[in-house]
This record gives C-alpha cells, sequence and structure tokens, in this order.
C-alpha cells in the first residue's frame, strides 16, 4: 500500500502498546516482534478500548502468556539484541490506521490496533484468541462498542498526555528542559521520515525513543514549575 503511516497518530496508549510489544519482544529473545507481543501489550497496558473488550471477553494476559508459550516452545530464542517487526506485525499497523479512518477517529487507539490482529487473522495473536473462544467477529463487536462509549474520553485523559508547552508569562526554560524539547523534536523529525520511507522497525524504536523524552520532558517541567512556586 501506498499509505505513509504517522506514528504521531497513535494516542498516547497506542503508543505505550508499541513500547510494550517491544519489551515482550525483548524479554522473549525470539530476535523479532510478532502480533503475539502486540496482544501481550495490549493486556499488559492495563487500560484502553482493546484491554477492556478483551476483559469483557475474558481473556486475560496469564492464561495469553501461557498460551504462547506453549504454541512457541519448540522455537528457538535468537541472540539478536533488537528485535525487528514481522511482516505481519506490519499488516496489523496498517490495518489499524485502516480502521482508525474508518470509524472517523482522530486517533488510533489500542482497539484498533486489537480489530487489526482480528482482521489480519493468520498470526500466534489471532490464532491464540480464536483459541480462547474470541473470534473475529466477537472481537470486533467488543471493540465497536467500546471505542463507540468514549474514544473521546479516553484520547484526550488527563496525565496521559505529553508535556504542556511553555504559557504565556512562564519565565524562560531552563537549558537542560529546551535541550529535550529539541531532541524530541527530532526524534519526531526522523520519526516521519521514517515513516514515509515505510521503515518501520526505525518508526518503532523512535516511537519508543520519543515517547520516554516526552515523559523525561513531563519529569522536568513539573520539577522545574515546583521549584518556582
Amino acid at each position: 500500500m501506498a499509505h505513509a503511516y504517522p506514528f504521531e497518530r497513535f494516542s498516547h496508549e497506542g503508543k505505550q502498546t508499541l513500547v510494550l510489544a517491544q519489551k515482550e519482544a525483548e524479554l522473549a529473545k525470539r530476535g523479532y516482534i510478532g502480533t503475539e507481543h502486540i496482544l501481550l501489550g495490549l493486556l499488559g497496558l492495563g487500560s484502553g478500548s482493546a484491554y477492556r473488550a478483551l476483559t469483557n471477553l475474558a481473556i486475560d494476559a496469564n492464561t495469553v502468556r501461557s498460551t504462547i508459550e506453549t504454541a512457541l516452545a519448540r522455537d528457538k530464542r535468537s541472540a539478536a539484541k533488537q528485535p525487528i517487526p514481522t511482516t505481519r506485525v506490519k499488516r496489523v499497523v496498517e490495518i489499524a490506521f485502516e480502521e482508525s479512518r474508518r470509524m472517523g477517529c482522530a486517533t488510533v487507539e489500542t482497539g484498533h490496533l486489537l480489530m487489526g490482529l482480528a482482521i489480519e487473522g493468520q498470526g500466534i495473536a489471532a490464532l491464540v484468541l480464536k483459541d480462547l473462544g474470541a473470534t473475529a467477529d466477537r472481537v470486533m463487536a467488543e471493540v465497536e462498542r467500546e471505542l463507540r462509549a468514549d474514544v473521546v474520553a479516553e484520547s484526550t485523559e488527563p496525565g496521559l498526555r505529553p508535556a504542556p508547552v511553555r504559557s504565556a508569562g512562564e519565565p524562560p526554560e531552563p537549558a537542560h528542559i529546551m535541550a529535550l524539547r529539541e531532541k524530541l523534536s527530532s526524534v519526531r523529525f526522523v520519526m516521519r521520515h521514517a515513516v514515509q520511507a515505510r521503515d518501520t522497525e526505525h518508526a518503532l524504536r523512535l516511537g519508543s525513543e520519543e515517547n520516554r523524552l516526552e515523559k523525561e520532558l513531563a519529569r522536568a517541567r513539573t520539577v522545574w514549575l515546583e521549584s518556582l512556586s
């Protein structure tokens, strides 16, 4: 497909899911980020439309993890330090963007990622869900219900947003905060180019770095503003 998939369009929870998926892949030492790691990331997040949909379907992290480990028991571990997203994961991301557009959403939510897993249908995550009774039709119905319920409220939840920009009347920010802003801006710039080049592996790594910098910037601003009061 010719579309570009800008990772900044993911909601905060969507980005967090991708970060958790990468961590799951690193812990599994398989050398790749697979659909099963996306599913574990959605469950590990503990919130969001996908998590609620999975809970409604009686799908829990422990059962999923056990099922995945059984399915992959004979697969060899990899010494690769940096896991690479599989073709199926790239397709899941594409579908998530397509579903977000179809539903008229401003951001790509965790529910759209779960829809992607269900629609793609052939990855380990989809097979595990089917084994646990969560067919694609059931998954789609639950996710759409959850997204209709509160996608707007979820995507603007206080405390999950990136650090605010400077308010009028604030004194100039100290050098270390300005440096963090510049680094975050640079990462976002490079990430846009990675997405345009359809380099999903690089974009995922940059998305993880963007998330880390957003948190670091938020903490630094909080400490600085408290020091002014």
